[in-house]
């Protein structure tokens, strides 16, 4: 049986599934507001994953997904987040320096539209720093982004860009993603 961080087993119960039953897998408790989990929790697959990653949840768009990096130095409760964009050349960035900070950042924006961290940093900052929920929200998004963010108690971040950057440099250096050959073809 995998090890969990609490707040992903925590995040599980409130979904109201289980995250070692392969039954719930692509649980859609919070899939419109982008945040389908993962059962059992697993390598993300693509060749961009990082290779010392546990994937927990994924967007439904693209190949996105969240894992946790593993790394024997940190335990389970403070294990950096990565969000995974596989269609783009940068295709990782550290969105939380555990869970719970994760989730902080989409706790208002969604975790769908996270993936605009890459594409369009600037306008996707403005929207983060902003605090709010999106105008074009859905009664249901918004009652789901209500929910995460009362049963965990989140609060937005504030200076998102100022945190992104630091969260960069302090855990960057852990992503490990297996080299591509000369073809592009991720070698053994």
């Amino acid at each position: 049986m995998l090890s969990l961080p609490a707040l992903v087993s925590d995040l599980w119960r409130l979904a109201g599934g289980d995250p070692q039953d392969p039954s719930c897998n692509w649980n859609a408790a919070f899939d419109p507001i982008g945040l389908i989990l993962f059962a059992p929790p697993r390598h993300g697959g693509y060749w961009c994953t990082p290779t010392n990653s546990v994937t927990f949840a994924t967007t439904g768009g693209d190949g996105v997904h969240y894992s946790w990096i593993v790394d024997p130095e940190i335990g389970l409760d403070f294990a950096p987040i990565v969000m995974t964009v596989p269609m783009c050349d940068t295709p990782n960035l550290i969105v939380g320096a555990n869970v719970r900070e994760f989730l902080s950042l989409g706790c208002r924006y969604g975790y769908f539209a996270l993936e605009q961290l890459i594409y369009h940093r600037q306008r996707t900052l403005d929207e983060l720093a902003s605090k709010s929920i999106p105008k074009d929200a859905t009664t249901q998004e918004r009652q789901l982004l209500r929910k995460i963010s009362d049963s965990f108690k989140l609060q937005p971040w504030d200076a998102p860009d100022e945190r992104l950057d630091a969260l960069q440099e302090r855990f960057g250096h852990l992503i490990a993603v297996a080299p591509l050959d000369s073809a592009g073809e991720v070698s053994d």
